[in-house]
């Protein structure tokens, strides 16, 4: 679970506004740009909603070519995505003016400097609409904002009206009078939604800035950037029909071509790409936020898939707040787009909300370079879009630019810039080919500058800390993971109580302890999220199945079996309300579900559980995703137990093939083909065994070289399946070579050693060679009486066989001594009533034969007989050797004759 905080910056707007004053320049009330007084930049009781002012003066000028769809003069108003369709005439002849209306444009530059008409009642609408924001009162935030963006259109089509007559009159019979931009020749700037208009026919002229000296070359480079991102937005623009503030604007306030916000192509401006595609095209649908469970939903009322979590802030929407308005602001129709495109985001209706953002970049990027600050609200935008959707190389492409944005406009050591360091760091976090090493870099950075501007407490702090404490548990350093969780709990707590992002990080300080094997402790911060989650979320929620489902599987590693069973049992329901039977939540629970069953010996219901979760996950996951394999193996694990072989190597199968197809681990491959070996083994297919457990050697070796665990221990299978062939010498070099790699990794004693001994001494048992393989069995008593202790299986039967081979040599004595010791074990590991304590009771019956001690032996062969009895095992059971009648004679030789 990853998450994290975000707050208000107003502090540093403050502090910014206040040193920007003297340079924020707006028009006088005559609509001209000269020696126009200051004006502050106020702030309000929100924590991002401030005012911006549109800087106008001629620190540059563009020098525009038109023709046909090309903008003129240096801005491109909004209301010229909106005229009327109309013919093109004149069009042609624009195209021979190269600098013989400069003046004309210079005055269309003052114009468009002017505020909008009824200003007071614009910004009256807009700041309306952002107190519903704030109030998440969408509906009367759309309405309200749509009116107040239908009147800054009207305003700026009457100025364009004005503009035009004035320009007419000044200019008489000049013959590059065309060079004007009616409303028919605007129509050519409207794209058709549909997409057919090429760059030649919607471009704009390439922007001249040879006589602006006060723009610098890092200036032109961010103005590139933000040209860049108009241009590649349209790459992800789709069709949408039924758009946010539609249902409150009148078709017949617009132009007739206009009457669908889903036509506002706008004008696509020609620029050199990027090195990198900014906003790639998604296939993504719109979707909302569930008021009850918060589980994010399509249309259709599913769960919809997604990547991240709305309820938790991880500092990616550093502007999420919208913007005010002052009656002085220029470009008005920029704010209100991005609050109209804030509404959708907060509603998650992504869709709009990118074609939205759109709008309000585009129109941005026509105003003068100063609207840094609103350009950065639409980028941080679109990249925590991008993020939620799982388009993590688009939204580190997003805030790289942002972040070169910020360092260019607010310097390197601005909140802002912080702000763009921490989103990246989270996306290298989160992006599979991600680097920790620069999520850390950035993190650390951004906690360097937020501690600096907004000191050590800061809840901004809190969720930067939070989120290295993420980079350190990925990469296992759990002591430095839990520092920088603690630190973010302090802060966290301080300033939000028990929040949602407090239980966040409460619940990552649980899965350390769960980690570092501090199970209680883990429980206890399980049980302390469950109980804030539940406040926030009530009892139906995501995160409610998935912190059961980890207290389910702490219960499991304690072995209270019944407990873990109703937790998980808790936790699928909760999923299946709160996320529909389909849902890779649901898949987890069943699979681990699917585990304690196994472990608890209820091979059924551990089978019915690891099919329940495999259908789930091939309904939501990709057919590459490894927890389906994990899932067949399972499943094929519990078949192998049941010696089902045939569907232990059918499901085996479908492993490798999943495997070759998506994974090409050959490690992984390694494993699934040992464990088809051993199936095929046990099927008495030697040789279909000795040709994948080959295919495993191979591979192993190649990646792990010849001195290795896993390759000692294909080599071992490798003799066994040649003792099955009756290939002895070459099993017992091939075993020789696997102890020799198992006592060169380890000089501990150690059970694979015991058990490669043992089989070395079958070999010489097998072979005849007594004292060999009574020299093996020896060595393997000593291993597994120092590996595994005295009362173990394992050892009991290497007792057995150390019996059999004093038995053979006629050592009745130490073969006794050896048959009681194995009896000793069994009992204390099996009980006293099974079979296998019967066969060694036989065993030491047949040595009493040989011994003469009759009353002995008659007890031995009548406790065998009953306990076979009770087992339900037939009395030809129990052997009495043909030859142990023939040592009787030797041992008990004949009476004398009766005198």
């Amino acid at each position: 679970m990853r998450t994290t905080a975000s707050s208000s910056k107003r502090d540093c707007f403050d502090a910014l506004n206040q040193s920007n004053r003297s340079q924020c320049k707006t028009p006088a009330a005559s609509g001209k740009t000269g020696d126009a007084a200051t004006t502050a930049l106020p702030t309000t009781d929100c924590h991002h909603n401030r005012s911006l002012v549109n800087k106008t003066g001629h620190s540059f000028k563009r020098t525009t070519k038109e023709s046909s769809g090309n903008a003129t003069g240096p801005f491109l108003s909004l209301s010229k995505l909106l005229l009327p369709s109309g013919n093109t005439s004149g069009t042609n002849s624009a195209n021979n003016s190269n600098g013989s209306n400069n003046s004309n444009s210079k005055t269309r530059q003052k114009t468009n400097s002017k505020p909008p008409r009824n200003p007071t009642l614009i910004t009256m609408l807009n700041n309306k609409g952002v107190i519903y924001i704030q109030r998440r009162q969408y509906a009367q935030a759309k309405k309200s904002l749509s009116r107040a963006l239908r009147i800054a259109i009207k305003s700026e089509q009457q100025q364009e009206s004005s503009i035009y007559f004035a320009l007419r009159r000044g200019r008489g019979r000049n013959k590059n009078c065309n060079n004007l931009a009616t409303n028919d020749e605007n129509n050519n700037l409207l794209q058709d939604h549909s997409g057919n208009s090429s760059d030649e026919s919607c471009g704009t002229a390439p922007t001249d800035f040879s006589e602006s000296s006060s723009l610098s070359l890092e200036e032109c480079t961010v103005r590139e950037s933000l040209e860049d991102i108009t241009k590649l937005l349209d790459d992800h623009e789709t069709t949408c029909s039924d758009l946010c503030f539609q249902e409150d604007m009148e078709p017949s306030s617009l132009p007739s071509r206009a009457s669908s916000f889903g036509e506002w192509s706008g004008v696509v401006v020609q620029t050199a790409m990027s090195s990198f595609s900014l906003f790639s095209s998604s296939s993504s649908t719109s979707q909302d936020v569930d008021s009850l469970t918060g589980v994010e939903r399509c249309s259709s009322g599913k769960p919809a898939p997604f990547k991240h979590r709305a309820e938790y802030d991880e500092g990616m929407d550093y502007f999420r707040h919208p913007m005010r308005l002052e009656d002085s602001s220029p470009h008005m129709d920029t704010t209100i787009l991005f609050n109209l495109a804030r509404v959708n985001h907060n509603q998650g209706h992504y869709d709009d909300a990118l074609i939205l953002y759109k709008r309000s970049l585009r129109a941005l990027e026509h105003c003068q370079h100063k609207e840094h600050l609103l350009a950065l609200a639409i980028l941080f935008g679109i990249g925590q879009i991008q993020y939620v959707r799982g388009d993590h190389t688009d939204s580190l492409n997003t805030y790289t630019t942002a972040l070169s944005l910020a360092k260019a406009k607010l310097g390197p050591e601005s909140l802002e810039v912080a702000a763009c360091m921490n989103c990246i760091g989270v996306l290298h976090y989160i992006m599979p080919k991600g680097s920790p090493e620069v999520a850390l870099f950035h993190l650390k950075t951004s906690i360097r500058l937020r501690k600096q501007l907004l000191g050590d407490n800061h809840i901004d702090v809190g969720t930067t800390w939070n989120n290295v404490g993420r980079i350190y548990f990925q990469q296992a350093r759990y002591e430095k993971a839990m520092d920088a969780y603690r630190k973010a709990l302090r802060i966290r707590r301080a300033e939000q109580g028990d929040s949602v992002d407090v239980a966040a990080t409460i619940f990552n300080i649980g899965q350390v302890f769960h980690q570092q094997g501090e199970r209680e402790r883990a429980l206890r911060h399980y049980q302390e999220f469950l109980r804030l989650a539940k406040t926030h979320f009530g009892e139906y929620h995501r995160d409610i199945c998935i912190v059961t489902t980890c207290i389910g599987q702490v219960l499991h590693e304690k072995k209270d079996f019944k407990k873990a069973l109703k937790a998980f049992q808790h936790a699928l329901r909760v999923g299946r309300v709160s996320l529909g039977s389909l849902h890779p939540e649901i898949a987890i629970t069943l699979n681990k579900l699917g585990n304690l069953h196994y472990e608890s010996g209820d091979l059924d219901s551990a089978l019915k559980a690891y099919h329940d979760g495999l259908e789930v996950e091939l309904s939501v996951l990709d057919p590459g995703n490894p927890n389906i394999c994990v899932t067949y193996t399972n499943i094929a694990e519990i078949h192998k137990q049941r010696s089902e072989y045939d569907k232990a190597l059918e499901n085996y199968k479908k492993v490798l093939e999943l495997q070759r197809q998506y994974c090409n681990n050959p490690l992984e491959i390694a494993n699934t083909l040992s464990s088809i070996g051993y199936v095929r083994h046990q099927k008495g297919d030697y040789q279909g065994a000795m040709d994948v457990n080959q295919e495993c050697l191979r591979l192993r070796r190649e990646v792990k070289g010849d001195v290795d665990e896993d390759v000692a221990a294909t080599l071992t299978h490798i003799a066994l399946v040649l003792l099955k062939m009756e290939m002895h010498d070459m099993a017992l070099e091939v075993l020789t070579e696997a102890y020799r790699i198992r006592t060169k990794l380890s000089t501990k004693e150690n059970r694979d050693i015991a058990f490669t001994l043992y089989n070395i001494a079958l070999i010489y048992h097998h072979q005849g060679s007594h004292e060999r393989a009574l020299q093996f069995y020896l060595e393997t008593a000593r291993v597994e009486k120092a590996a595994l202790g005295v009362a173990h299986r394992d050892l009991s039967i290497t007792y057995y066989n150390i019996g059999q081979i004093y038995y053979q040599r006629g050592d009745m004595e130490l073969a006794l001594l050896n048959f009681h010791q194995a009896l000793k074990i069994e009992r204390e590991c099996f009980g006293e009533r099974h079979p296998t304590c019967a066969r060694t009771l036989n065993e030491i019956g047949n040595i009493n034969l040989q011994l003469g001690n009759v009353d002995a032996l008659m007890a031995n062969y009548m406790e065998a007989l009953r306990i076979y009895r009770q087992a339900g095992v037939s009395d030809d059971h129990l052997l009495i050797y043909g030859r142990s009648l023939w040592r009787f004679e030797c041992v008990q030789p004949e009476a004398a004759g009766a005198a």
